[in-house]
Protein backbone atom coordinates (compact mmCIF):
# COMPACT_ATOMS: atom_id res chain seq x y z
CA UNK A 1 0.00 0.00 0.00
CA UNK A 2 2.53 2.54 1.03
CA UNK A 3 4.73 1.67 -2.35
CA UNK A 4 1.45 2.29 -4.40
CA UNK A 5 1.20 5.78 -2.22
CA UNK A 6 4.34 6.57 -3.36
CA UNK A 7 4.44 5.98 -6.87
CA UNK A 8 0.84 8.22 -7.13
CA UNK A 9 2.84 10.57 -5.31
CA UNK A 10 6.31 10.67 -7.73
CA UNK A 11 4.05 10.72 -11.01
CA UNK A 12 2.03 13.25 -9.92
CA UNK A 13 5.15 15.34 -9.48
CA UNK A 14 6.62 14.85 -12.47
CA UNK A 15 3.30 15.58 -14.29
CA UNK A 16 3.07 19.03 -12.46
CA UNK A 17 6.97 19.80 -13.06
CA UNK A 18 7.04 22.79 -15.59
CA UNK A 19 9.13 20.52 -17.62
CA UNK A 20 6.81 17.73 -18.63
CA UNK A 21 3.80 20.24 -18.85
CA UNK A 22 5.92 22.69 -21.21
CA UNK A 23 7.48 19.63 -23.36
CA UNK A 24 4.52 17.45 -23.61
CA UNK A 25 1.83 20.57 -24.19
CA UNK A 26 3.82 23.00 -26.53
CA UNK A 27 1.72 23.88 -29.51
CA UNK A 28 3.14 27.30 -30.64
CA UNK A 29 6.44 29.01 -30.34
CA UNK A 30 5.98 32.64 -28.26
CA UNK A 31 5.75 36.13 -30.22
CA UNK A 32 8.09 37.28 -27.55
CA UNK A 33 11.68 37.07 -28.23
CA UNK A 34 12.94 35.63 -24.70
CA UNK A 35 9.57 33.28 -23.96
CA UNK A 36 10.39 31.97 -27.67
CA UNK A 37 14.05 30.78 -26.45
CA UNK A 38 13.29 29.61 -23.51
CA UNK A 39 10.72 27.28 -24.96
CA UNK A 40 13.21 26.53 -27.76
CA UNK A 41 15.51 25.57 -24.99
CA UNK A 42 13.12 23.25 -23.04
CA UNK A 43 11.81 21.59 -25.73
CA UNK A 44 15.94 20.91 -27.65
CA UNK A 45 17.45 19.72 -24.38
CA UNK A 46 15.09 18.11 -22.11
CA UNK A 47 16.30 14.72 -23.66
CA UNK A 48 19.89 15.80 -22.14
CA UNK A 49 21.05 14.46 -25.33
CA UNK A 50 24.37 16.40 -26.05
CA UNK A 51 24.48 16.77 -29.56
CA UNK A 52 20.92 18.21 -29.55
CA UNK A 53 22.66 20.16 -26.62
CA UNK A 54 25.30 21.96 -28.90
CA UNK A 55 23.02 22.40 -31.48
CA UNK A 56 21.22 24.66 -29.67
CA UNK A 57 24.22 26.61 -27.92
CA UNK A 58 25.25 27.27 -31.59
CA UNK A 59 21.67 28.75 -32.53
CA UNK A 60 21.21 30.33 -28.91
CA UNK A 61 24.27 32.29 -29.93
CA UNK A 62 23.43 33.53 -33.62
CA UNK A 63 20.11 34.37 -32.33
CA UNK A 64 20.41 37.79 -31.62
CA UNK A 65 21.74 38.68 -34.76
CA UNK A 66 18.48 38.18 -36.93
CA UNK A 67 15.79 40.68 -37.43
CA UNK A 68 12.45 41.35 -36.30
CA UNK A 69 10.95 39.91 -39.60
CA UNK A 70 13.57 37.08 -39.67
CA UNK A 71 12.09 36.24 -36.40
CA UNK A 72 8.92 36.52 -37.22
CA UNK A 73 9.44 34.19 -40.24
CA UNK A 74 11.82 31.19 -38.43
CA UNK A 75 8.64 31.69 -35.81
CA UNK A 76 6.14 30.78 -38.02
CA UNK A 77 8.42 27.66 -39.31
CA UNK A 78 8.98 26.53 -36.17
CA UNK A 79 5.11 26.34 -35.01
CA UNK A 80 3.97 24.75 -38.59
CA UNK A 81 6.26 21.92 -37.33
CA UNK A 82 5.03 21.69 -34.13
CA UNK A 83 1.79 21.43 -35.84
CA UNK A 84 3.17 18.52 -37.44
CA UNK A 85 4.57 16.81 -34.50
CA UNK A 86 7.82 17.03 -35.37
CA UNK A 87 10.54 15.85 -33.17
CA UNK A 88 13.79 17.59 -31.80
CA UNK A 89 15.63 15.14 -33.86
CA UNK A 90 16.31 15.25 -36.51
CA UNK A 91 13.63 17.79 -37.57
CA UNK A 92 13.95 21.05 -35.45
CA UNK A 93 17.86 19.73 -34.93
CA UNK A 94 18.41 20.16 -38.69
CA UNK A 95 16.77 23.28 -39.09
CA UNK A 96 18.58 24.46 -36.29
CA UNK A 97 21.77 23.63 -38.11
CA UNK A 98 20.40 25.29 -41.10
CA UNK A 99 20.17 29.03 -39.80
CA UNK A 100 23.41 28.81 -37.71
CA UNK A 101 24.56 28.35 -41.81
CA UNK A 102 22.73 30.81 -42.87
CA UNK A 103 24.00 33.73 -40.76
CA UNK A 104 27.51 32.27 -41.42
CA UNK A 105 26.92 32.89 -45.20
CA UNK A 106 26.40 36.08 -47.32
CA UNK A 107 25.15 34.09 -49.61
CA UNK A 108 22.12 32.81 -47.59
CA UNK A 109 21.49 35.48 -45.96
CA UNK A 110 20.59 36.94 -48.69
CA UNK A 111 18.16 33.87 -49.79
CA UNK A 112 17.06 33.59 -46.55
CA UNK A 113 13.25 34.75 -47.10
CA UNK A 114 13.02 32.33 -50.76
CA UNK A 115 14.20 29.27 -48.31
CA UNK A 116 11.96 30.59 -45.44
CA UNK A 117 9.05 30.63 -48.06
CA UNK A 118 9.54 27.18 -49.89
CA UNK A 119 9.82 25.71 -46.05
CA UNK A 120 6.38 27.04 -45.24
CA UNK A 121 5.01 25.67 -48.84
CA UNK A 122 5.84 22.01 -48.09
CA UNK A 123 4.89 21.91 -44.32
CA UNK A 124 1.52 23.43 -45.83
CA UNK A 125 1.39 20.71 -48.46
CA UNK A 126 2.41 17.81 -45.87
CA UNK A 127 -0.28 15.07 -45.81
CA UNK A 128 -0.80 11.89 -43.44
CA UNK A 129 2.45 12.92 -41.95
CA UNK A 130 5.03 12.34 -44.68
CA UNK A 131 7.97 14.39 -43.37
CA UNK A 132 10.50 12.63 -45.39
CA UNK A 133 10.43 14.98 -48.28
CA UNK A 134 11.07 17.97 -46.23
CA UNK A 135 13.45 15.91 -44.12
CA UNK A 136 15.51 15.71 -46.81
CA UNK A 137 14.90 19.28 -48.09
CA UNK A 138 16.36 20.41 -44.48
CA UNK A 139 19.29 18.34 -45.01
CA UNK A 140 20.30 19.53 -47.96
CA UNK A 141 20.05 22.88 -46.90
CA UNK A 142 22.89 22.38 -44.58
CA UNK A 143 25.90 21.37 -47.14
CA UNK A 144 23.84 23.60 -49.96
CA UNK A 145 24.39 27.08 -47.58
CA UNK A 146 27.46 25.95 -46.18
CA UNK A 147 29.71 25.19 -49.63
CA UNK A 148 26.88 25.47 -52.21
CA UNK A 149 27.18 21.81 -52.13
CA UNK A 150 23.73 20.06 -54.25
CA UNK A 151 25.29 17.02 -52.99
CA UNK A 152 28.10 16.28 -50.17
CA UNK A 153 30.18 12.88 -49.25
CA UNK A 154 32.91 12.77 -47.33
CA UNK A 155 33.49 9.24 -49.47
CA UNK A 156 31.41 9.12 -52.37
CA UNK A 157 31.22 12.52 -54.99
CA UNK A 158 30.80 15.48 -54.28
CA UNK A 159 28.79 18.21 -56.75
CA UNK A 160 28.78 21.74 -56.05
CA UNK A 161 27.28 24.77 -57.97
CA UNK A 162 29.06 27.91 -58.68
CA UNK A 163 26.81 30.89 -59.46
CA UNK A 164 26.31 34.38 -59.16
CA UNK A 165 22.57 33.96 -58.25
CA UNK A 166 19.83 31.25 -58.06
CA UNK A 167 16.18 30.86 -56.76
CA UNK A 168 14.71 28.54 -54.45
CA UNK A 169 11.45 27.67 -55.78
CA UNK A 170 8.40 25.31 -54.97
CA UNK A 171 6.42 23.75 -58.12
CA UNK A 172 4.35 21.33 -58.12
CA UNK A 173 4.47 20.23 -54.96
CA UNK A 174 8.69 19.81 -55.03
CA UNK A 175 11.63 22.15 -53.55
CA UNK A 176 13.89 22.80 -56.16
CA UNK A 177 17.32 24.91 -56.87
CA UNK A 178 16.97 27.06 -60.55
CA UNK A 179 19.90 28.39 -61.77
CA UNK A 180 20.10 30.44 -65.14
CA UNK A 181 24.21 30.27 -65.53
CA UNK A 182 26.79 28.10 -63.54
CA UNK A 183 29.11 26.19 -63.38
CA UNK A 184 28.71 22.63 -61.93
CA UNK A 185 31.48 20.86 -60.92
CA UNK A 186 31.79 17.20 -59.76
CA UNK A 187 34.78 16.00 -57.27
CA UNK A 188 36.08 12.94 -55.44
CA UNK A 189 39.40 13.00 -53.90
CA UNK A 190 42.10 15.00 -56.24
CA UNK A 191 39.76 14.27 -59.29
CA UNK A 192 37.20 16.61 -60.68
CA UNK A 193 35.31 17.14 -63.72
CA UNK A 194 32.85 20.11 -64.91
CA UNK A 195 29.95 21.91 -67.06
CA UNK A 196 30.83 25.68 -67.81
CA UNK A 197 28.02 27.81 -68.36
CA UNK A 198 25.17 25.63 -68.08
CA UNK A 199 21.60 26.17 -66.52
CA UNK A 200 18.76 23.88 -64.77
CA UNK A 201 17.36 22.50 -62.02
CA UNK A 202 18.25 20.57 -58.77
CA UNK A 203 15.67 18.23 -57.23
CA UNK A 204 16.86 17.79 -53.49
CA UNK A 205 14.45 15.07 -52.85
CA UNK A 206 15.04 12.68 -56.02
CA UNK A 207 18.87 14.00 -55.95
CA UNK A 208 18.61 14.84 -59.84
CA UNK A 209 19.47 17.45 -62.18
CA UNK A 210 17.84 18.47 -65.08
CA UNK A 211 20.19 20.39 -67.41
CA UNK A 212 20.44 22.08 -70.58
CA UNK A 213 23.28 23.89 -72.67
CA UNK A 214 26.94 24.29 -71.34
CA UNK A 215 30.68 23.35 -72.66
CA UNK A 216 32.31 20.62 -71.28
CA UNK A 217 36.62 21.00 -72.37
CA UNK A 218 39.14 18.53 -72.53
CA UNK A 219 41.76 20.63 -71.12
CA UNK A 220 42.93 17.73 -68.92
CA UNK A 221 44.57 17.14 -71.96
CA UNK A 222 47.60 20.25 -72.50
CA UNK A 223 47.09 19.16 -76.30
CA UNK A 224 43.37 19.03 -76.02
CA UNK A 225 42.34 22.59 -74.79
CA UNK A 226 40.46 23.89 -77.69
CA UNK A 227 38.37 20.95 -77.96
CA UNK A 228 34.69 20.72 -76.35
CA UNK A 229 31.37 19.24 -76.31
CA UNK A 230 27.98 21.51 -76.25
CA UNK A 231 25.51 20.31 -74.27
CA UNK A 232 21.79 20.03 -75.01
CA UNK A 233 19.44 18.50 -72.51
CA UNK A 234 20.41 16.20 -70.29
CA UNK A 235 20.02 14.68 -66.30
CA UNK A 236 22.19 13.85 -63.41
CA UNK A 237 22.03 11.72 -60.46
CA UNK A 238 24.03 12.64 -58.12
CA UNK A 239 24.79 10.10 -56.07
CA UNK A 240 26.84 8.34 -59.09
CA UNK A 241 30.26 10.12 -60.77
CA UNK A 242 29.08 9.81 -64.15
CA UNK A 243 26.78 11.69 -66.56
CA UNK A 244 25.32 11.19 -70.40
CA UNK A 245 23.81 13.39 -73.03
CA UNK A 246 21.86 12.28 -75.47
CA UNK A 247 22.32 15.67 -78.04
CA UNK A 248 25.23 17.72 -78.19
CA UNK A 249 28.33 18.95 -80.31
CA UNK A 250 31.20 18.14 -80.86
CA UNK A 251 34.40 21.10 -81.59
CA UNK A 252 37.69 19.83 -83.06
CA UNK A 253 39.36 22.15 -84.97
CA UNK A 254 41.99 19.70 -86.19
CA UNK A 255 39.79 17.24 -86.55
CA UNK A 256 36.62 19.28 -88.28
CA UNK A 257 37.84 22.25 -89.02
CA UNK A 258 34.28 22.98 -90.79
CA UNK A 259 32.66 23.02 -87.26
CA UNK A 260 31.34 21.12 -85.03
CA UNK A 261 29.32 17.30 -85.46
CA UNK A 262 26.55 16.38 -83.83
CA UNK A 263 26.24 13.05 -81.41
CA UNK A 264 26.20 12.27 -77.98
CA UNK A 265 28.60 12.82 -74.51
CA UNK A 266 29.15 11.25 -71.24
CA UNK A 267 31.58 12.35 -68.65
CA UNK A 268 33.06 10.76 -65.69
CA UNK A 269 35.43 11.19 -62.75
CA UNK A 270 37.83 8.74 -63.21
CA UNK A 271 41.81 8.25 -62.52
CA UNK A 272 43.95 9.02 -65.13
CA UNK A 273 46.26 6.43 -66.41
CA UNK A 274 49.69 7.28 -66.76
CA UNK A 275 49.65 6.28 -70.58
CA UNK A 276 46.37 7.56 -72.21
CA UNK A 277 45.51 10.13 -70.06
CA UNK A 278 42.28 8.35 -69.16
CA UNK A 279 39.01 7.56 -71.09
CA UNK A 280 36.93 10.34 -70.44
CA UNK A 281 35.08 12.78 -71.72
CA UNK A 282 33.75 10.61 -74.11
CA UNK A 283 31.91 11.34 -77.52
CA UNK A 284 30.07 8.96 -80.59
CA UNK A 285 29.59 10.87 -83.43
CA UNK A 286 25.69 10.33 -85.37
CA UNK A 287 26.70 10.16 -88.28
CA UNK A 288 28.62 7.09 -88.92
CA UNK A 289 30.41 8.15 -92.51
CA UNK A 290 32.31 11.01 -91.92
CA UNK A 291 35.49 11.73 -93.57
CA UNK A 292 38.74 12.84 -91.86
CA UNK A 293 42.00 13.68 -93.90
CA UNK A 294 44.33 14.71 -91.27
CA UNK A 295 45.00 11.23 -89.04
CA UNK A 296 48.31 11.41 -90.60
CA UNK A 297 50.23 12.24 -93.77
CA UNK A 298 48.27 10.56 -97.02
CA UNK A 299 45.49 9.13 -94.73
CA UNK A 300 41.93 8.73 -94.68
CA UNK A 301 39.09 7.80 -92.92
CA UNK A 302 35.61 7.38 -93.85
CA UNK A 303 32.88 6.14 -90.85
CA UNK A 304 31.88 6.73 -87.24
CA UNK A 305 34.02 8.61 -84.67
CA UNK A 306 34.41 8.19 -80.82
CA UNK A 307 36.43 10.04 -78.65
CA UNK A 308 37.44 8.65 -75.35
CA UNK A 309 40.00 10.90 -73.58
CA UNK A 310 42.47 11.42 -75.87
CA UNK A 311 41.90 8.41 -78.34
CA UNK A 312 40.21 8.26 -81.91
CA UNK A 313 38.12 5.12 -82.27
CA UNK A 314 36.88 4.55 -85.80
CA UNK A 315 33.52 2.62 -85.69
CA UNK A 316 31.47 1.20 -88.48
CA UNK A 317 28.83 -2.04 -88.32
CA UNK A 318 29.00 -5.35 -90.24
CA UNK A 319 27.56 -4.61 -92.64
CA UNK A 320 29.01 -0.74 -93.17
CA UNK A 321 32.45 -1.26 -91.95
CA UNK A 322 34.30 1.74 -90.90
CA UNK A 323 37.62 2.24 -93.52
CA UNK A 324 41.19 3.15 -93.72
CA UNK A 325 42.77 4.38 -96.86
CA UNK A 326 46.43 4.97 -97.47
CA UNK A 327 47.78 7.12 -100.28
CA UNK A 328 50.89 6.89 -101.98
CA UNK A 329 50.31 10.00 -103.93
CA UNK A 330 47.04 11.98 -103.86
CA UNK A 331 45.06 9.97 -105.91
CA UNK A 332 46.78 6.85 -105.68
CA UNK A 333 45.35 4.21 -102.55
CA UNK A 334 48.21 1.37 -101.68
CA UNK A 335 46.28 0.07 -98.64
CA UNK A 336 42.65 -0.12 -97.64
CA UNK A 337 41.36 -1.51 -94.56
CA UNK A 338 37.32 -2.31 -93.35
CA UNK A 339 36.53 -2.91 -89.83
CA UNK A 340 33.83 -2.26 -87.10
CA UNK A 341 36.23 -0.59 -85.22
CA UNK A 342 39.69 1.04 -85.40
CA UNK A 343 41.85 2.71 -82.72
CA UNK A 344 43.48 5.71 -84.09
CA UNK A 345 46.24 7.91 -82.08
CA UNK A 346 46.77 10.71 -84.56
CA UNK A 347 50.27 10.83 -86.23
CA UNK A 348 51.34 8.39 -84.40
CA UNK A 349 49.28 4.48 -84.54
CA UNK A 350 45.86 3.05 -86.01
CA UNK A 351 45.02 -0.56 -85.14
CA UNK A 352 42.25 -3.13 -85.20
CA UNK A 353 41.08 -6.37 -84.86
CA UNK A 354 39.38 -8.40 -87.55
CA UNK A 355 40.10 -6.00 -90.15
CA UNK A 356 39.62 -7.02 -94.19
CA UNK A 357 42.84 -5.81 -96.03
CA UNK A 358 43.96 -4.73 -99.50
CA UNK A 359 47.43 -4.14 -100.50
CA UNK A 360 48.07 -2.65 -103.77
CA UNK A 361 51.14 -2.48 -106.00
CA UNK A 362 50.25 -1.48 -109.64
CA UNK A 363 46.98 -2.99 -110.79
CA UNK A 364 47.31 -6.01 -108.26
CA UNK A 365 46.90 -6.88 -104.72
CA UNK A 366 47.16 -8.88 -101.61
CA UNK A 367 43.86 -9.57 -99.92
CA UNK A 368 42.83 -11.07 -96.63
CA UNK A 369 39.05 -10.63 -95.60
CA UNK A 370 40.04 -10.56 -91.45
CA UNK A 371 43.60 -9.91 -90.07
CA UNK A 372 45.01 -8.26 -87.00
CA UNK A 373 46.22 -4.66 -88.11
CA UNK A 374 49.00 -1.78 -86.82
CA UNK A 375 49.91 0.95 -88.87
CA UNK A 376 53.38 2.74 -87.43
CA UNK A 377 52.83 5.96 -88.79
CA UNK A 378 55.75 7.85 -88.16
CA UNK A 379 57.61 5.30 -89.95
CA UNK A 380 55.18 3.90 -92.85
CA UNK A 381 54.99 0.13 -91.04
CA UNK A 382 51.88 -1.31 -91.90
CA UNK A 383 51.75 -4.97 -89.82
CA UNK A 384 49.33 -7.66 -90.40
CA UNK A 385 48.82 -11.06 -88.38
CA UNK A 386 46.50 -13.33 -88.28
CA UNK A 387 44.27 -14.29 -85.50
CA UNK A 388 43.57 -17.19 -83.22
CA UNK A 389 39.75 -17.29 -84.83
CA UNK A 390 39.21 -20.08 -87.18
CA UNK A 391 37.58 -17.24 -89.30
CA UNK A 392 40.75 -15.95 -89.40
CA UNK A 393 42.62 -18.28 -90.58
CA UNK A 394 42.90 -17.79 -94.65
CA UNK A 395 45.74 -17.54 -96.30
CA UNK A 396 46.18 -13.82 -97.84
CA UNK A 397 45.47 -13.80 -102.27
CA UNK A 398 48.05 -12.48 -104.23
CA UNK A 399 46.28 -11.42 -107.66
CA UNK A 400 49.80 -10.55 -108.78
CA UNK A 401 51.66 -14.10 -108.44
CA UNK A 402 48.43 -15.92 -108.91
CA UNK A 403 49.12 -17.69 -105.61
CA UNK A 404 47.34 -18.20 -102.26
CA UNK A 405 49.93 -17.40 -99.25
CA UNK A 406 49.57 -19.46 -95.90
CA UNK A 407 51.54 -17.29 -93.40
CA UNK A 408 50.61 -15.62 -90.17
CA UNK A 409 52.36 -12.39 -90.99
CA UNK A 410 53.36 -9.91 -93.26
CA UNK A 411 55.26 -6.38 -92.60
CA UNK A 412 55.08 -3.86 -95.20
CA UNK A 413 57.79 -0.97 -95.34
CA UNK A 414 55.56 1.08 -97.77
CA UNK A 415 58.32 4.03 -97.94
CA UNK A 416 60.88 0.98 -99.46
CA UNK A 417 58.36 -0.44 -101.34
CA UNK A 418 59.42 -4.12 -99.54
CA UNK A 419 57.23 -6.71 -97.95
CA UNK A 420 58.54 -8.95 -95.59
CA UNK A 421 56.57 -12.34 -95.51
CA UNK A 422 56.51 -14.32 -92.77
CA UNK A 423 59.07 -11.86 -90.80
CA UNK A 424 59.86 -12.39 -86.99
CA UNK A 425 60.33 -9.96 -84.28
CA UNK A 426 63.53 -9.21 -82.02
CA UNK A 427 63.14 -12.06 -79.21
CA UNK A 428 60.98 -14.25 -80.83
CA UNK A 429 57.84 -11.81 -79.77
CA UNK A 430 54.94 -12.44 -82.05
CA UNK A 431 56.56 -14.45 -84.12
CA UNK A 432 53.31 -17.36 -84.94
CA UNK A 433 54.18 -20.00 -87.47
CA UNK A 434 57.74 -20.14 -88.89
CA UNK A 435 56.46 -22.08 -91.80
CA UNK A 436 55.36 -20.16 -94.82
CA UNK A 437 53.69 -22.25 -98.16
CA UNK A 438 53.16 -20.39 -101.39
CA UNK A 439 50.42 -22.26 -103.43
CA UNK A 440 49.44 -21.57 -107.27
CA UNK A 441 45.68 -21.03 -107.70
CA UNK A 442 45.97 -23.99 -110.25
CA UNK A 443 47.25 -25.91 -107.41
CA UNK A 444 45.51 -29.54 -106.91
CA UNK A 445 46.30 -32.20 -104.89
CA UNK A 446 44.68 -35.55 -104.83
CA UNK A 447 45.48 -36.56 -101.42
CA UNK A 448 44.55 -33.01 -99.87
CA UNK A 449 40.72 -33.69 -102.08
CA UNK A 450 40.51 -37.20 -100.51
CA UNK A 451 41.69 -36.33 -96.87
CA UNK A 452 38.88 -33.62 -96.92
CA UNK A 453 36.41 -36.30 -97.71
CA UNK A 454 37.94 -38.75 -95.18
CA UNK A 455 35.28 -41.72 -94.31
CA UNK A 456 32.42 -39.48 -95.76
CA UNK A 457 30.00 -40.86 -97.83
CA UNK A 458 30.64 -37.91 -100.17
CA UNK A 459 33.53 -34.96 -100.55
CA UNK A 460 32.46 -32.02 -99.19
CA UNK A 461 34.08 -29.62 -102.12
CA UNK A 462 32.19 -31.50 -104.46
CA UNK A 463 28.99 -31.24 -102.28
CA UNK A 464 29.74 -27.37 -102.11
CA UNK A 465 30.20 -27.11 -106.22
CA UNK A 466 26.92 -28.54 -106.53
CA UNK A 467 24.84 -26.50 -103.67
CA UNK A 468 26.83 -23.45 -104.81
CA UNK A 469 25.67 -23.61 -108.50
CA UNK A 470 21.81 -24.94 -107.51
CA UNK A 471 21.23 -22.31 -105.60
CA UNK A 472 23.00 -19.97 -108.26
CA UNK A 473 25.06 -17.60 -105.72
CA UNK A 474 28.56 -18.61 -104.02
CA UNK A 475 27.02 -16.51 -100.66
CA UNK A 476 25.24 -19.27 -98.61
CA UNK A 477 23.53 -19.18 -95.17
CA UNK A 478 25.61 -21.62 -92.79
CA UNK A 479 21.95 -23.24 -91.41
CA UNK A 480 20.82 -23.80 -95.20
CA UNK A 481 24.21 -25.26 -96.15
CA UNK A 482 24.35 -27.77 -93.22
CA UNK A 483 20.71 -29.12 -94.34
CA UNK A 484 22.12 -29.49 -97.93
CA UNK A 485 24.55 -31.62 -96.58
CA UNK A 486 22.81 -33.97 -94.46
CA UNK A 487 18.90 -32.63 -92.84
CA UNK A 488 20.16 -33.63 -89.21
CA UNK A 489 22.69 -31.44 -89.71
CA UNK A 490 22.85 -28.35 -87.75
CA UNK A 491 26.17 -25.48 -87.93
CA UNK A 492 27.34 -26.95 -85.17
CA UNK A 493 27.79 -30.16 -87.15
CA UNK A 494 29.85 -29.04 -90.00
CA UNK A 495 31.77 -25.83 -87.88
CA UNK A 496 34.87 -27.77 -87.44
CA UNK A 497 35.01 -28.53 -91.39
CA UNK A 498 34.48 -25.04 -92.10
CA UNK A 499 37.07 -23.73 -90.32
CA UNK A 500 39.14 -26.56 -92.01
CA UNK A 501 37.94 -25.30 -95.18
CA UNK A 502 39.00 -21.61 -94.32
CA UNK A 503 42.43 -22.72 -93.71
CA UNK A 504 43.05 -24.23 -96.74
CA UNK A 505 41.92 -21.22 -98.63
CA UNK A 506 38.25 -22.82 -99.72
CA UNK A 507 35.69 -20.80 -98.17
CA UNK A 508 35.26 -17.49 -96.58
CA UNK A 509 33.23 -17.74 -92.84
CA UNK A 510 31.90 -15.12 -91.13
CA UNK A 511 30.35 -17.24 -88.00
CA UNK A 512 28.76 -14.15 -86.77
CA UNK A 513 26.74 -13.37 -89.71
CA UNK A 514 26.58 -17.32 -90.45
CA UNK A 515 27.46 -16.77 -94.10
CA UNK A 516 29.86 -18.88 -96.02
CA UNK A 517 31.20 -17.62 -99.14
CA UNK A 518 32.11 -19.91 -101.80
CA UNK A 519 36.05 -19.39 -103.89
CA UNK A 520 37.04 -20.23 -106.68
CA UNK A 521 39.60 -22.96 -104.85
CA UNK A 522 35.80 -25.35 -104.46
CA UNK A 523 35.55 -25.10 -107.87
CA UNK A 524 38.99 -25.80 -109.07
CA UNK A 525 39.18 -28.45 -107.33
CA UNK A 526 35.93 -30.37 -107.81
CA UNK A 527 36.53 -30.35 -111.71
CA UNK A 528 40.17 -31.44 -111.15
CA UNK A 529 39.06 -34.05 -109.30
CA UNK A 530 37.21 -35.17 -112.27
CA UNK A 531 40.00 -34.14 -114.85
CA UNK A 532 37.82 -31.87 -116.07
CA UNK A 533 40.01 -28.52 -115.79
CA UNK A 534 43.92 -28.59 -116.15
CA UNK A 535 45.74 -27.98 -112.72
CA UNK A 536 49.46 -28.21 -111.35
CA UNK A 537 51.34 -29.16 -108.28
CA UNK A 538 53.09 -25.58 -107.93
CA UNK A 539 53.47 -25.36 -103.99
CA UNK A 540 56.16 -23.92 -102.24
CA UNK A 541 57.04 -24.27 -98.66
CA UNK A 542 59.62 -21.80 -96.44
CA UNK A 543 60.32 -23.33 -93.40
CA UNK A 544 62.86 -20.84 -91.29
CA UNK A 545 63.17 -18.76 -87.99
CA UNK A 546 63.86 -15.95 -89.94
CA UNK A 547 61.91 -14.07 -92.70
CA UNK A 548 60.47 -16.54 -95.46
CA UNK A 549 60.60 -14.39 -98.42
CA UNK A 550 60.87 -10.91 -99.33
CA UNK A 551 58.86 -8.81 -102.35
CA UNK A 552 60.27 -6.09 -103.57
CA UNK A 553 57.14 -3.77 -105.33
CA UNK A 554 59.55 -1.81 -107.60
CA UNK A 555 60.29 -4.55 -109.72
Amino acid sequence: MNIRFLLCISLLLLFSSPLFSQYQKLTEFSENRGEYINQLKTFMTSSKRKKLEEVFELYQSKFQSFSEEEFKSIREVSNQMLVQKMSASPYFSDYLKCLSVVKNSEEGAAKFEEWQQVLNQMLGDIKNRKLNPFKKFLSFSIGFFEKGALRSSKSGTNWLAQADDYKIIYEDGVAAIKYDKLNLIAARKKDSISIEGTAGIFYPSKLEWHGKGGKVYWDRFEELKDVYAELGEYKIEVKKSLYNVPKAKFYHPEFFPNGPIEGSFGDKISAKNKATGGSYPRFESKDSILSISNIGAGIQYTGGFRFKGKTVYGFGSKDHKAKITLFKDSTTPVFKAASELFVIRKDEQISGERVETVMFFDQDSIYHPSLNFKFDIANQIIKVNRGKRGSDRNPFYNSFNQMNIDTDRIDWFVQKDSMVIGSVLPGGIGKGNTQVSFESLEYFDEGDYRRIQSIADYNPIAALKVISEKKGTKTLDANFLAKQMNPRFSVSSIQSLLYDLVAQGFVNYDSDKQIVEVKDKVLHYADASREKVDYDVLRIVSETKKANAVFNLKT
